[in-house]
């Protein structure tokens, strides 16, 4: 009898050990959860936060859009355009400060083709795919 009741004794406390651990892994869990949110929403304000901008920017030109539509590059970055996409695009300069820039006559960037330009002035250049007028995009020099 003194063994059964040494058994259930033994049983019942290790019952309770590990209800205790099962209770601060939750805990836990639950912060590791904030933690993982935290990291992104910060990366989301560093950009705007004061941060260095970027010396070089890419952006994807597919599904008739271009990815990102807004990008922001240092003083002397420079932006480089891909056609990932199976219908020639362009890209030319609508508005804003420095030089005009144009990628080459409408639809001359057929898939896979690229185009690089640099910026010297600070602002925010407004740009479009003069083949898809909807294609809008902003570069923010800083």
């Amino acid at each position: 009898m003194k063994t059964w009741l040494s058994m259930l004794c033994a049983c019942l406390a290790l019952g309770l050990v590990v209800a205790g651990c099962g209770g601060d892994d939750d805990e836990e869990s639950s912060g590791a959860d904030t933690s993982q949110e935290q990291p992104t929403e910060t990366q989301a304000e560093e950009p705007s936060g004061g941060e260095p901008a970027a010396k070089a920017a890419s952006v994807s030109m597919k599904e008739i859009q271009f990815d990102p539509a807004d990008v922001t590059v240092a003083k002397g970055g420079t932006v480089t355009w891909t056609n990932d996409d199976s219908v020639g695009h362009d890209v030319t300069k609508k508005d804003g400060p420095g030089p005009n820039f144009k990628s080459g006559e409408a639809g001359a960037m057929d898939g896979g083709d690229t185009f690089k330009a640099t910026f010297e002035t600070a602002g925010e250049i407004n740009y479009v795919c003069t083949v898809h007028p909807a294609m809008k995009g902003t570069v923010t020099v800083q």
